[in-house]
């Protein structure tokens, strides 16, 4: 491992708590302010709250980079969420060298699985799905990713 990479990862597990405990209430402000009731039960029903996410999200206009921001990090949020949840997994630091998720923040270990080796990064799926042209459909991507899982 080279001297940037060892120091970009030990960056990340510096930031990895803070990051977590970011995550939980920006997550249950942010299906809040969707509309979805009761927010906080997206702690343990992630699963369940994708069809109205979807619907809440398909039209959102994104009006510049800091709103885009804003979207990404909790759709992100969410994802993650959605798949630790409905699998069994955890958030953590991607410590695998040569991984394309080096040293970022992921979803894995999924113990309803297979492979302990299947990993995903909720802030690139969340990337794919608010680049997508509009009506934008929250949970045909879902579908997608699970598939990937499922099939991997």
């Amino acid at each position: 491992m080279t001297a940037e990479e060892i120091n970009l990862l030990e960056k990340r597990k510096m930031g990895f708590d803070g990051f977590y405990k970011e995550l939980i209430p920006v997550l249950v402000e942010f299906v809040g302010q969707m509309g979805v009731t009761p927010a906080h039960e997206v702690l343990k029903n992630a699963v369940q709250f994708a069809p109205y996410l979807g619907r809440a999200l398909q039209n959102m206009a994104i009006a510049n980079e800091q709103d885009r921001v804003w979207l990404l990090t909790r759709l992100g949020y969410f994802i993650g969420e959605y798949f630790a949840q409905k699998y069994s997994g955890c958030w953590y630091v991607n410590e695998t060298q040569g991984s394309r998720y080096f040293g970022r923040y992921v979803v894995g270990r999924f113990t309803r699985l297979n492979s302990d080796a299947l990993v995903l990064d909720p802030f690139q799926i969340a990337q794919t799905y608010v680049d997508e042209q509009m009506p934008r459909q929250l949970e045909n991507l879902l579908t997608e990713v699970d598939a990937g899982l499922v099939g991997a």
